[in-house]
C-alpha cells in the first residue's frame, strides 16, 4: 500500500472531482481517499463518481491518498499530480 497526506488550497469543484475520478478509473489498484470534515471521518473510493461528488472536500481540508494494488505506485502519482494540478491551474 501507498499512502501519501496533503492539503487542499480550495474547494474542489465538480468538474474537477469528475475529471480526477473519470481518470482514476484507469488503474487497477484500489485508489482511496481519506479526510476528516466537521468531526466526522470520510473515505471514499476515488473511482466512484458519485461517491466523490458527494463528499465535502473543502478548502484547507488534510487529505490522505491510499493505493493499493499491482500499479498502486503509479495510480497515486498520477492521482495526486491531478490534485496538484487542480490547486495550481485553479483559483
Amino acid at each position: 500500500m501507498r499512502v501519501h497526506e496533503f492539503a487542499i488550497g480550495y474547494t474542489l469543484e465538480r468538474e474537477a472531482l469528475m475529471d480526477i475520478s473519470r481518470k482514476a478509473s484507469r488503474f487497477v489498484s484500489d485508489i482511496v481517499l481519506k479526510f476528516e470534515y466537521s468531526g466526522a471521518e470520510h473515505a471514499v473510493d476515488v473511482k466512484s463518481l458519485l461517491g466523490i461528488l458527494l463528499l465535502p472536500i473543502q478548502s484547507g481540508v488534510s487529505l490522505r491518498l491510499e493505493t493499493k494494488g499491482e500499479d498502486e505506485l503509479e495510480a497515486l502519482e498520477y492521482v495526486l499530480e491531478m490534485f496538484e494540478k487542480q490547486t495550481a491551474g485553479g483559483h
